[in-house]
């Protein structure tokens, strides 16, 4: 109790940025997956930017990542720069204005609004929670200044066989 430091994406993203500079940053998990977005924060009773702005890492996996994870690594991999990896569904990513989306995309808006608006941050959170399923879900596009958050859709649930294979592997 009391090792961890708070937002510890961000604390840790950092320290790797200033230690390695440009390695490919891929987060995920609990604490990333919830903040993708312009979020609520309760400790400072304030709306924050997504995580992955202020975390400095490349591309946020949310959902269950294992085919996430397998689809970035054989990209970087054959070679492809962290910042050129933009298909892949269940990925968060950045990027300029202007920048070609590969997946139709919805906008919610701009950080400055929703931060602001409660009643655009909502209509925002409940499109992002409609486009949560990998059949009917659509890109989300979140404005922060010159830059777009832009969230592809989610990836589709693990066949059988794949499941199958991740609880045979030797967990300890």
């Amino acid at each position: 109790m009391g090792a961890r430091p708070d937002r510890a994406v961000i604390v840790y993203c950092n320290r790797i940025r200033e230690a390695y500079g440009d390695v490919p940053i891929i987060i995920g998990g609990l604490e990333a997956s919830l903040r993708r977005f312009a979020h609520y924060d309760y400790w400072e009773d304030r709306m924050r930017r997504s995580i992955l702005i202020d975390s400095r890492a490349d591309i946020l996996t949310y959902g269950m990542g294992e085919n996430i994870l397998r689809r970035i690594a054989a990209l970087l991999d054959k070679g492809v720069p962290v910042k050129k990896i933009r298909d892949v569904r269940g990925t968060v990513y950045l990027c300029k204005d202007g920048e070609k989306l590969h997946y139709d995309a919805i906008e919610v808006g701009d950080y400055d609004t929703l931060k602001t608006d409660k009643q655009a941050y909502a209509r925002a959170f409940a499109t992002q929670y409609k486009n949560n399923d990998s059949v009917r879900g659509k890109a989300i596009v979140e404005r922060y200044g010159d830059k777009l958050l832009v969230q592809n859709p989610p990836m589709p649930p693990l066949e059988r066989e794949e499941l199958d294979y991740v609880y045979s592997l030797p967990y300890a």
